[in-house]
């Protein structure tokens, strides 16, 4: 009986070349073994390779990861928070001013638009770090999946060169979510699901982003949204945790401050001080939440992908 080899045995010797012999291709490639690839779950492996992918990432990329996100999304969701809590400062700092002088006049509009459009400005930007951050992230995952050194300011680089490119692709799919919820909450829901994969297809193949992420969701028999459902659940149980202990701050600092100062502005001040400690400490404890969302969205990718014969080197070559 001749000798057969095991196509999946990494130390396998090569098909050698000429002959009467499969192709190349046929033999296992280096570092192309579908049960071992560190970011691409093998063909129906279900939720469980999933879940081992998402796992093996923060056992690789944890401090990488945790440090890409830390700076470009932790930092600015406390300043858009923080300052949405300063603009309703403003506000009844306003009201209490008019009401001191017994004056039932209005703002005024060229300062409140001034402000709030200053506001916006500040949230856009912000934005627009947080998906120089998301590219970083997906950057240096991918990298160090592949076997590759990468440092943090090389995927910062990285990050803030497509950041642009992201925001652009991102404007028509917000639009377009916006316009389902108006028209029915479920088609709204549906746009978000088939959406949901613009990012890292424009980061990796950066050829129509919103038409391939609706026609992935389509043919994955029902693997997309299986995947994007768990997401959602994780992250409404822990949101529901984060919600619960702002309340509990938020709660004690009002009733503070109601009852020392009453509905003064050192009872405001408190009040808001309370507000700004809460939204920090939920940030912060929000962060897990973001890193899993990062990693199982690109996950749900790499595996769809894993469909169409692409391994981890593939995708790290189509990264640049």
């Amino acid at each position: 009986m001749s000798y057969q080899p095991n196509p999946y045995d990494p130390a396998a010797p090569h098909a050698p070349l000429g002959q009467y012999l499969p192709p190349q291709s046929a033999f296992v490639q280096p570092g192309g073994d579908p049960y071992h690839d560190p970011l691409v779950a093998p063909a129906h492996g279900g939720v469980g390779g999933w879940f081992n992918r998402i796992g093996g990432l923060f056992q690789r990329s944890w401090k990488s990861t945790l440090a890409i996100i830390a700076l470009t999304q932790l930092l600015p969701a406390m300043i858009i928070g923080v300052g949405m809590l300063f603009a309703a400062v403003y506000i009844g700092l306003g009201a209490l001013e008019l009401e001191g002088n017994g004056s039932t006049g209005e703002f005024e509009a060229a300062a409140f638009f001034a402000f709030f459009g200053v506001l916006l400005a500040v949230i856009l930007v912000l934005y627009v770090v947080q998906l120089a951050g998301y590219a970083a992230a997906t950057y240096s995952v991918t990298r160090q999946a592949a076997g590759t050194p990468v440092s943090l300011t090389e995927s910062l680089g990285y990050g803030f060169r497509r950041c642009l490119g992201l925001f652009g692709w991102y404007v028509p799919v917000a639009l377009m979510i916006i316009v389902g919820v108006l028209a029915c909450v479920l088609p709204g829901l549906y746009l978000m699901a088939a959406t949901a994969l613009v990012g890292p297809i424009f980061l990796f193949e950066r050829t129509n982003p919103i038409g391939r992420s609706f026609k992935m969701l389509h043919n994955s028999g029902g693997r997309v949204l299986g995947r994007l459902a768990l997401i959602v659940l994780i992250s409404i149980g822990v949101g529901f945790a984060v919600s619960a202990v702002e309340a509990v701050i938020q709660f004690a600092v009002d009733s503070a401050g109601t009852q020392t100062f009453g509905p003064t502005e050192n009872g405001l001040a408190l009040v808001t001080l309370g507000a700004i400690v809460a939204t920090v400490l939920s940030t912060i404890i929000q962060l897990p939440v973001t890193m899993f969302q990062f990693a199982g969205i690109l996950l749900t990718y790499t595996e769809q992908r894993g469909y169409e014969g692409a391994t981890t080197l593939h995708l790290n070559a189509e990264l640049r």
